[in-house]
């Protein structure tokens, strides 16, 4: 009996993932889906998705990357080969690359902007506010002024003429008269008026 080369059912083998060498080379070594998890740090749902090729559970495509070369490492295999089949696996597998959510309004949106009498408002507050602060500032903290005498309570003195000349001491004079160790008091300070012409 003869069969013909046509006649043979074509098996194709189902292609081998990433996920599935990933599975295979951590197996050989022995070590289990938590150990690894401890040694990369990464989830060990994200794992077990990595090894089924759900790469759709996983958060985005950069993560995917990166988790898939932790995990490379961490078998100790060649982690640049292993994310290059990664990549050539989500491009033919019809997986997209992760995209930011679009924004749903226009940064434009006319409802986004606030109202003329909003700003007009705000900057009226703004205004009273720095004006109640500047007045505040100048009652607060002006220095307090001295009490003036009125001129009227002033007492006047003669003013020094050349005929009466005024006799000045000094104060190493006074100190001499007093004692070696007292100083004399400074001399008491005489209001003047003078009439105004």
């Amino acid at each position: 009996m003869e069969i013909a080369v046509d006649e043979i059912p074509c098996q194709e083998a189902e292609p081998i993932t990433v996920g599935q060498e990933l599975k295979s080379a951590r197996e050989r070594m022995g070590m289990t889906l938590s150990e690894l998890a401890a040694e990369t740090r990464v989830p060990m749902r994200h794992l077990e998705s990595i090894e089924q090729s759900e790469f759709s559970a996983l958060p985005g495509h950069t993560y995917t990357v990166g988790f898939v070369r932790s995990y490379a490492r961490a078998l100790g295999l060649d982690d640049v080969a292993v994310v290059n089949a990664l990549r050539a696996e989500l491009s033919s597998g019809g997986h997209e690359k992760y995209e930011a959510p679009l924004q749903n309004y226009d940064p434009t949106d006319p409802a986004r902007v606030p109202s003329k009498t909003l700003a007009w408002t705000a900057a009226a507050v703004a205004a009273l506010v720095l004006a109640g602060y500047l007045i505040f500032r100048s009652y607060a903290l002006a220095p307090t002024a001295m009490p003036q005498t009125p001129a009227s309570v002033a007492t006047t003195a003669p003013a020094p003429t050349a005929s009466n000349p005024v006799a000045t001491v000094s104060d190493e004079t006074s100190a001499e008269n007093v004692g070696m160790n007292e100083q004399a008091p400074p001399p008491p300070a005489t209001l003047v008026a003078t009439p105004n012409p």
